[in-house]
């Protein structure tokens, strides 16, 4: 989900500027004491704030439904389900079109009459888009059990993500995907994602930032979800306004339509 990048840089430069002092001081702190850092401590971490590995492991699906609004600035009701084992589905519907984006586990399609006027059939996804969605469909995130599903995952020291002093994890995927992500010192949660994804055979660099997170089920849960493609101030805006845990998801809805 792609996964305003403007004004929320600008807001953090503004608050930066207002707390320069306390937030150097706690940097030089914690850049001091990252070497005692590695991957499996941050995700050790990651994994506790995020609810514990079992109530995460507990849950077999998941539906988000919510507000989810373009760089053009035009509106939609966003739905993304997810189920194990790797099923995913994403159902915008904007006032005059459709955008459905899923994968069943073995085939990803598309249905889009924003980019086929007139065609609401779907459309099989070539390798490398495919890719990008089925990475989403992993209920858990990359970092649980990384090593048993094929991926790389090195502690690459100390950032700052939306103006706060960040651990961060450079992930590469079983599929080659390169991807880092920013977990809050404190709060230990996940507060940004850079991804290089292909995109029309171009390689673009995305980035999202992870906001509002919430307790849902006994698990922390983001409510805003902001991305943008890593270049410019504007970007897509996810607004969650509900969570189904463990809801039941008809299998078919994952499969491409007959």
């Amino acid at each position: 989900m792609r996964d305003c990048v403007g004004s929320s840089r600008f807001a953090g430069a503004l608050a930066f500027m207002e707390r320069t002092g306390v937030f150097i001081f706690a940097f030089v702190v914690l850049a001091s004491s990252a070497h005692a850092q590695t991957a499996d401590s941050v995700i050790a971490l990651n994994m506790v704030a995020r609810g514990g590995l079992q109530r995460l492991r507990a849950i077999r699906s998941e539906r988000l439904v919510g507000h989810f609004v373009m760089e053009t600035g035009e509106s939609a009701v966003d739905t993304v389900e997810i189920a194990r084992p790797g099923r995913i589905r994403t159902t915008i519907h904007f006032p005059h079109d459709l955008l459905v984006q899923a994968s069943s586990g073995r085939t990803a399609w598309m249905v889009s009459t924003l980019a086929w006027r007139g065609d609401s059939s779907a459309h099989e996804l070539p390798p490398e888009q495919a890719k990008n969605i089925q990475a989403a469909a992993d209920l858990d995130g990359p970092l649980v059990d990384y090593a048993a599903k094929g991926h790389q995952v090195a502690f690459a020291g100390v950032d700052t993500a939306d103006g706060r002093p960040a651990y961060v994890l450079r992930v590469v995927t079983a599929d080659g995907l390169h991807d880092t992500y920013f977990i809050d010192s404190v709060t230990h949660l996940q507060t940004k994602w850079i991804g290089e994804r292909t995109i029309g055979g171009t390689t673009v660099t995305l980035e999202t930032f992870f906001r509002d997170y919430r307790a849902m089920g006994g698990t922390m849960v983001p409510f805003r979800i902001d991305s943008d493609n890593g270049r410019e101030a504007t970007g897509n805006h996810f607004t969650v306004e509900a969570v189904e845990l463990n809801v039941a998801i008809d299998s078919e809805r994952f499969e491409v339509p007959g």
